[in-house]
């Protein structure tokens, strides 16, 4: 049978491990860390997963639909408070009655994708076991276990070692491959609490709190226990979470609901503890080397989380190869690579850039001027939204083309811009009659 290597056994990682061993493919997983399987936790840089239709076609395809739904949180509503303004209930934007979005703890969803790939003798996860390279010459793996280098030849590589990929890294001296990342001006940190007694939020309702330059969300898991994020540029991570004393004080006077919630002990801990994590973008001019290397997941496109695109985006590579191996015979390999690089390159460069922006609009929201510019924008894109569904509910809830997305978007973009045009010359207009009537009367008289 052929032979797979995967670096990196994260999510992107294991869900390809369990598709090609119900191939029954040789699988050897290399992975830097722990067994997510064992009581070790990384509080502080996790957030909670918000699973669409991308991300759970792959799990029913792998056989896992059910299980995920039954640990996860499905979310039909929100609230969104802005500033001291009071949220009202609202149902998220979806396109059919029945959608929703699949609130999962990550950890969580590791465990279930380990443990569905290990179930088949063909498929090995060597745990704390580093990927560190691909060797270009001889188009083979190096793999580092504690202080030993080793070699691994397979058939199939695939990366799927993270943002910060060491594979990725290694091809920066391959011909014609062109790489970037940006930092956004957000950071993030996780403020999740065990125990919610005496929380007034309710389950299945993703909340959210927004004052200029912050975003704090809040959902409730299926334990009662809250999963709690706090986006904010770092200049506001440095002003106002200089210590906890300070960030104790600064939660109670602007997030006072989530402040009785969480707890100063908490509050004061956590801010002690862990220290805001970067949020990096990355785009590769091309996934596919050697015609046998594919870069997956946040290797090939790490985005940043604001419409929740990044894990979505990475389960769905997973899906595109397995319908694209479909269509071939096992002996075509090359064309599937080949097939898969023509097809996916493109669409995931597209949402890439389309999520970025959505970060560069919070930073324009924190720096610009002119918002009441904005929200007239946000109001005209809203009443367009019952014609032209929004990018996020198209994303979210359908596997349409993410480039068609785009160009619906632009479409929106341009209505939007002319009805925001007409709107301010009409408004100009109106002022510019009325102190016209004003001078003619004065004048008259």
């Amino acid at each position: 049978m052929p032979s797979v290597v995967i670096a990196g056994g994260g999510l992107v990682g294991s869900a390809n491990a369990c598709f090609f061993g119900q191939k029954g493919w040789i699988v050897d997983v290399y992975e830097s860390r722990f067994d997510p399987r064992g009581n070790h936790m990384e509080n502080g840089k996790s957030i909670n997963l918000a699973l669409g239709v991308r991300a759970m076609s792959t799990m029913k395809r792998i056989g896992l639909k059910e299980k995920v739904i039954h640990i996860g949180v499905p979310i039909r509503d929100q609230i969104a408070h802005f500033g001291d303004t009071k949220g009202k209930l609202k149902r998220l934007p979806v396109l059919n009655d029945d959608d929703f979005i699949l609130t999962i703890n990550r950890q969580e969803l590791s465990q279930i994708l380990i443990n569905e790939a290990e179930k088949y003798n063909n498929v090995k996860f060597h745990f704390n076991c580093k990927a560190t390279k691909f060797d270009l010459k001889s188009e083979s793996l190096i793999v580092q276990n504690s202080d030993n280098l080793s070699t691994v030849d397979g058939d199939l590589f695939l990366a799927c070692d993270g943002a910060h990929s060491s594979i990725r890294r290694s091809l920066l001296k391959a011909p014609g491959f062109n790489f970037s990342q940006k930092y956004s001006e957000f950071g993030y940190i996780d403020l999740s609490v065990n125990s919610t007694q005496q929380c007034d939020l309710k389950l299945g309702t993703h909340y959210s709190w927004r004052r200029r330059g912050i975003i704090l969300v809040a959902i409730v898991n299926k334990d009662q226990s809250l999963t709690v994020s706090m986006f904010a540029t770092f200049s506001e991570f440095e002003s106002n979470l200089v210590g906890p004393v300070e960030s104790v004080l600064f939660f109670k006077n602007n997030f006072y609901e989530i402040f009785k919630i969480l707890g100063e002990d908490h509050i004061r801990n956590t801010i002690a503890r862990n220290k805001p994590q970067a949020i990096i973008s990355v785009q590769c001019s091309q996934h596919v080397f050697f015609d046998k290397l594919v870069l997956m997941g946040d290797a090939a496109h790490a985005m940043v989380p604001f419409n929740g695109q990044g894990v979505n985006c990475g389960f769905e590579d997973c899906l595109v190869l397995q319908e694209i191996m479909d269509q071939y015979e096992e002996d075509e390999l090359e064309d599937v690579i080949k097939e898969y690089s023509k097809v996916r390159t493109n669409e995931t460069n597209i949402i890439n850039q389309m999520e970025w922006d959505v970060n560069l609009t919070l930073t324009s929201s924190v720096h610009g001027s002119l918002g009441w510019i904005r929200e007239i924008r946000a109001h005209i894109k809203l009443l367009l939204c019952f014609i032209f569904p929004s990018s996020f509910t198209l994303a979210a809830f359908s596997r349409e083309k993410y480039s068609e997305i785009a160009r619906k978007a632009q479409i929106v973009e341009k209505c939007t811009s002319l009805f925001t045009n007409v709107f301010i010359v009409f408004i100009i207009s109106v002022i510019s009659l009325f102190w016209y009537c004003v001078l003619a009367v004065l004048w008259a008289n």
